[in-house]
């Protein structure tokens, strides 16, 4: 087990002493969780001083490390109100650094002996075994990077009060993580499954490594390729003729090589559809990895800012009246996050200065607020959360996600509220128009009404949206163009032809498509008003 003497000087890493009008916000609705949260923490007998959330068992640690990080930033606050919230500054402490143990202990590199409940809230998969997932492959392996920079955070901000055999052990899985990806190359994929979001999660663990362990010989090689790994999370295939230069000796080709993740016109698929929330999820790793580098007053390098503001680009357009953006293919996975939906619209804001964003994010956060107060500062309906199950695990478990307002909250603290909003008429004039991507194979249209999409790839659909966005339209695959049965002939898409013909406020299509083996031939003409109307 690596001991401490690897380990940064912590005392050198440092918040902003004031809050700001948007911290403020972050900070309300974590004080207005903390009491639910609290139910859901319990004791771990195993070792001492340990305690775990929601029962101690799901996927990489994220039961333990989201709830414990919401309850150490809080206690950093200077306006954390104790009476508000019933739990005073010294319990939250105390409940984070005893989450921080039980991950610990019941990591790869902990104890043998040392294994999670044999009965937890999460899927069964993960009880009664260790977290950390040795030997289970690149993907579940490297997605324990979020819980592992969890565990660096919570450590740099409350390591006046961590003993020295706590510190040892993160360090120990610190190395560990650096150890299995510090060397590895980051992946490739463009068509049907997006390698975004993994080398965002990848980045944003060896970011933690390098940082928490400063004094270790690998840590400048570790930085090197958590560089690498923030650049290839939004690398596009015209990245590789491109010949100017990144930070130093590199160019954007030789960083490029053939590690590609978005589309050429900057959309990312994922699960066979061009998906939106996916492709934030490259925008939005700057929040994780940015708050880490800006505790450690450390500049944000090149690579982990580039391609972001043309992929932002065009989720804004696409922002309907809950803060969601349009899912003109489908979507797989929820629909209507209760919390963080808002992240891109908020680097955006802090990052470009782009008073759009500011006003998008202000959108979303609204309709945060709005539901968590619905919920009675839960972020789902108590009753309906212990029923239910979504497409992956039960709906309990979603109440982790509360981890995301409490990184946008040090996001806000360290890098300040951001941009000023641009007034909302004029953010929907700006906002209008029609714009084609032929690379991720939609056409989209925002007129007064709404919104407007037909798509010609993954999922041939047309999607008539109001202003009100799929809190009223379920953006259902294959809508209005249906799926297609024929006996004995499975379906197939042959894209026959296509065209599309843009006008000021409105555009009209035809598409030729042969579906069904080639059995069936699909003849659609699509046309959009100025008034919203479509036919």
């Amino acid at each position: 087990m690596t001991g401490t003497e690897f380990i940064s000087n912590l005392n050198l890493a440092a918040i902003p002493g004031e809050e700001n009008r948007m911290s403020r916000r972050y900070l309300d609705i974590l004080m207005k969780w903390i009491p639910h949260g609290v139910g859901y923490f319990s004791e771990w007998p195993d070792r001492p001083n340990c305690g775990h959330f929601f029962g101690g068992c799901h996927w990489y640690g994220n039961e333990t490390v989201g709830p414990a990080e919401v309850f150490a930033v809080a206690s950093t606050s200077p306006e954390y109100e104790e009476d508000r919230t019933g739990v005073s500054r010294e319990d939250l402490r105390d409940m984070a650094i005893k989450g921080v143990r039980y991950l610990c202990f019941t990591h790869d590199t902990g104890p043998e002996d040392c294994v999670r409940p044999i009965r937890g809230m999460g899927r069964s998969e993960t009880w009664g075994n260790k977290w950390g997932e040795r030997g289970r492959g690149f993907f579940p392996e490297s997605q324990c990077g979020h819980g592992i920079a969890g565990l660096g955070r919570i450590c740099t901000l409350l390591r006046d009060w961590i003993d020295e055999e706590t510190m040892g052990m993160v360090a120990g899985i610190h190395e560990d993580y650096a150890s299995r990806f510090g060397q590895m190359p980051p992946r490739s994929g463009v068509y049907a499954d997006t390698q975004m979001e993994e080398n965002a999660w990848t980045s944003t663990g060896l970011t933690s490594c390098y940082l928490f362990l400063q004094n270790h010989p690998q840590a400048p090689e570790w930085e090197m390729m958590a560089r690498r790994w923030m650049f290839s999370t939004c690398s596009a295939p015209q990245d590789a003729k491109n010949l100017g230069a990144m930070d130093g000796d590199e160019t954007i080709r030789s960083l490029a090589g053939k590690t590609f993740t978005t589309l050429p016109d900057y959309w990312a698929e994922n699960h066979g559809f061009v998906h939106p929330n996916y492709t934030a999820s490259g925008v939005w790793s700057i929040v994780q990895v940015g708050l880490q580098l800006g505790m450690w007053g450390r500049e944000l390098p090149g690579e982990l800012l580039w391609n972001r503001r043309r992929i932002y680009e065009n989720l804004k357009w696409m922002v309907d009246g809950s803060g969601h953006a349009a899912a003109v293919q489908g979507m797989d996975w929820h629909y209507l996050p209760a919390v963080g939906f808002e992240a891109s619209h908020a680097v955006a804001s802090v990052m470009f200065g782009d008073g759009d964003a500011a006003a998008l994010q202000l959108r979303g956060l609204g309709t945060t607020e709005l539901r968590q107060e619905g919920n009675g500062g839960r972020l789902y309906d108590e009753d309906f959360a212990m029923r239910a199950h979504d497409q992956q695990d039960p709906m309990i478990m979603r109440e982790i996600t509360i981890r995301t307002p409490a990184w946008l909250y040090l996001f806000h603290r360290i890098f300040g509220p951001g941009a000023e909003p641009t007034p909302v008429k004029d953010l929907e004039a700006k906002l209008m128009g029609v714009r084609v991507n032929p690379h991720a194979g939609f056409v989209h249209h925002r007129h007064p009404c709404g919104q407007s999409s037909f798509s010609w790839r993954n999922s041939a659909m047309v999607l008539p949206l109001p202003r009100e966005g799929i809190y009223t339209i379920s953006p259902c695959s294959d809508s209005w163009l249906g799926r297609p049965r024929v006996l004995d002939r499975p379906d197939s898409q042959e894209l026959r032809g296509f065209r599309v013909t843009e006008y000021a406020h409105g555009f009209a299509a035809t598409m030729v498509m042969d579906r069904c083996q080639g059995s069936l031939r699909q003849r659609v003409l699509v046309a959009s008003g100025p008034d919203g109307r479509l036919l």
